[in-house]
Formats: structure tokens, C-alpha cells, sequence
């Protein structure tokens, strides 16, 4: 963090400090990062099953974490009336402003990891 965007921090109203809280808390919860992960590596819309099995996890635990994304207006969700029914997922026009910030924490990852880990 620059010495800008710390001062920037630092004089944030309680409410936006609240609220970059939240949101930082949102990306905590377990999974977030990978479901966002594969939402932004699809360039449509993808299955409930497709992300379940990219996420490696429960479908209780996927089916959480794009509902919070859905409720932060970072997902849309739409279902089809089929037999039985599906329902495709992708990024928001407003997770989509996100995916350069996301790219950038994947990247750094990969720069910073230990083949030892």
C-alpha cells in the first residue's frame, strides 16, 4: 500500500471503512477467491455442476459462496426452465471492473509461491 492509498484509508468515513470491511471479509469466506477465480476465467455464462467440480467443493459451500456474489451484485444468475432445471452463472458488469485487481492478486501468487508448499 502506498503512502497515498494508506492516507486515503486513514481518512475514510467509518461507514466506507465499514463497507471495504465487508467486502474484505466477503473474499475471506472459503472458496470465494476460487469460485471468482472461475467465473473470471470463462468468457460466458457457466453450469452450477461446471463450477462445482472447477471449485473442488460442495455444492452447499458453491451454492453460498455465488449466492453472497449474487446479493454484492458480482454474479448474475440464470435459470432455465428445463428438466431438470439449469442454471448458468457469469460476472457482472461489476466484477468484470474487478477482474484486472483479481488477475493482479492471481499473478502475484504465482510469482510468490514456494514450489516447496
Amino acid at each position: 500500500m502506498t503512502l497515498e492509498q494508506s492516507e486515503r484509508f486513514a481518512c475514510m468515513s467509518e461507514e466506507d471503512k465499514g463497507k471495504v470491511n465487508d467486502f474484505m471479509t466477503l473474499l475471506s469466506k472459503s472458496k470465494m477467491l476460487n469460485t471468482l477465480y472461475v467465473l473470471a476465467c470463462s468468457d460466458k455464462a457457466i453450469r452450477f455442476s461446471e463450477i462445482k467440480t472447477r471449485v473442488n467443493s460442495s455444492s452447499t459451500t458453491v451454492s453460498r459462496r455465488l449466492r453472497e456474489l449474487e446479493e454484492y451484485n458480482l454474479v448474475i444468475r440464470k435459470v432455465f426452465p428445463t428438466v431438470p432445471t439449469t442454471v448458468e452463472y457469469q460476472l457482472s458488469d461489476e466484477a468484470i471492473a474487478l477482474k484486472p485487481s483479481l488477475e493482479l492478486l492471481f499473478e502475484w501468487v504465482l510469482n510468490n509461491s514456494d514450489s516447496e508448499r
